[in-house]
C-alpha cells in the first residue's frame, strides 16, 4: 500500500482499428466496495487515424456519482514503438498526474471537498479490458475480438512514500512526501501544465453542465478562459491537432 507512484512505463500493442482500455490505478476497492477512493490513467483505444486519447480519475470515499473525470489527445504513440512515462504523485495536500515528466494536471485539496478527495491506502494496479462501451463515441464503435489477444507491457515501477502500517517516523516520512520533487509544483511546472492542457485537454468535468447540472467542484478554478472554451457537456470547443512530436518542454521536467 502506497501514498505515490513516482513513474511508471508502459507500451500497449493492438492489431485492430479498436483497442480496448489500459489502465494503471491506485485503488482500495477491494477493502472498501461501497467508499473506495482511485486515482488513475486510461489509456483509451480509437478507430484507425483518429489518435489515442489519455483519461485521468480521481474519486475518493466512493463518489463516482461525482468523478472527476479530465481527458485528453495524447500527443505520444503508446505502443511498443514509443514507451512513454506515466507518474501520480498523491499528498494529503495535491495529487499530480505526470506523462514523460511533464504535469498534465492538478488537484488541490481544499476543505469543501471532504470525503471527495482519496485519502484511505491504496495499492497498486494495472489492468486492461473492454471500454468501448463509452471510450469511442459514446460506445457506438465496438472492439472487434477477431484481433485478440490483446496486449499491454508495464515496465520501470517506482514506488515511493509512507507505508500503510506503523512506521518508524510516520511524521518524516509526510514531510518527506509532501517535500518530494513530483509533488512540488514549481512555477516553470506549472507553466509547463497549462500549455500542455490549452493544447489537449478534451474534456474536463469541471465544464460539464450537463452530467453535473449546477454542481461546480470546487477545486475548478485552473481554467482561467471559464466555461466559453467548453460546450455545456464539458467537451472542449477548440479543434485539436494531432501531433507526431515528443512533448517540447519534457527534458526540462525530469
Amino acid at each position: 500500500l502506497v501514498r505515490a507512484i513516482e513513474n511508471l512505463t508502459f507500451s500497449c500493442w493492438c492489431e485492430t482499428d479498436l483497442c480496448v482500455c489500459v489502465c494503471v490505478q491506485l485503488s482500495n476497492w477491494d477493502e472498501y466496495p461501497k467508499n473506495h477512493d482511485e486515482l488513475d490513467f486510461e489509456l483509451l483505444g480509437n478507430r484507425r487515424g483518429h489518435g489515442w486519447r489519455v483519461q485521468t480519475n480521481m474519486y475518493g470515499n466512493g463518489s463516482t456519482a461525482r468523478g472527476r473525470e479530465e481527458r485528453y489527445h495524447l500527443p505520444v504513440e503508446p505502443t511498443v514503438t514509443g514507451v512513454h512515462r506515466y507518474a501520480i504523485a498523491w499528498t494529503p495536500n495535491n495529487i499530480v498526474f505526470y506523462l514523460d515528466g511533464v504535469p498534465i494536471r492538478e488537484v488541490v485539496r481544499v476543505p469543501s471537498m471532504g470525503g471527495d478527495f482519496p485519502s484511505k491506502p491504496m495499492s497498486v494496479y494495472a489492468t486492461i479490458w473492454d471500454g468501448s462501451a463509452w471510450a469511442t463515441d459514446g460506445g457506438k464503435y465496438k472492439v472487434d475480438y477477431a484481433y485478440a489477444p490483446f496486449a499491454a507491457e508495464f515496465s520501470d515501477l517506482v514506488l515511493s512514500g509512507c507505508g500503510a502500517g506503523n512506521v518508524a517516523d510516520p511524521e518524516g516520512c509526510q514531510v518527506d512526501l509532501l517535500t518530494h520533487d513530483v509533488a512540488v509544483m514549481a512555477p516553470a511546472k506549472r507553466a509547463a501544465m497549462r500549455g500542455f492542457r490549452e493544447q489537449h485537454l478534451t474534456y474536463t468535468a469541471c465544464r460539464d453542465r450537463v452530467r453535473y447540472k449546477t454542481t461546480v467542484f470546487p477545486e475548478c478554478d485552473d481554467l482561467a478562459d471559464g466555461d466559453s472554451s467548453f460546450h455545456l457537456w464539458g467537451e472542449s470547443k477548440k479543434r485539436r491537432r494531432r501531433s507526431s512530436s515528443p512533448l517540447q518542454y519534457s527534458s526540462s521536467m525530469q
